[in-house]
């Protein structure tokens, strides 16, 4: 059985494995983006009439909310970054060295700019 490759595509990538990476990051922007507003949300709320423990802990929730929108906005910008990428024709192909990244990697890790090898150096 031979593999059909998507054209234009350095990364020996076939076109159902680019259709099955899409589908993830898809479905991690929508899931990343919808985290995101929940958390914003959590973020600039608050109670003006609460009790010292409260708002204590109030402030917390708040504090932990802005970490997490900014892992989010950080991870849409890779999300993002990742579906020009393969808009472009580029994608799965290491931004270091041109190397295909392969498809285990971008099955795990869809957004993933190096190979694995070059992430652990």
């Amino acid at each position: 059985m031979e593999i059909e490759t998507s054209s234009g595509n350095p990364s020996g990538l076939s076109t159902s494995e680019v259709a099955i990476l899409r589908g993830h990051l898809e479905r991690a922007h929508r899931e990343a983006k919808a985290r995101l507003l929940r958390q914003q949300a959590v973020a600039t709320e608050a109670d003006p009439f609460t009790e010292a423990l409260d708002a204590a802990e109030q402030t917390r929730e708040q504090d932990d909310a802005v970490e997490s929108v900014e892992r989010d906005r950080a991870l849409l910008w890779e999300i993002e970054h990742a579906l020009a990428k393969m808009d472009a024709g580029t994608y799965g192909v290491s931004e270091l060295s041109s190397e295909p990244i392969g498809f285990p990697r971008l099955d795990a890790v869809p957004w993933a700019r190096v190979t694995a090898d070059e992430s652990e150096e």
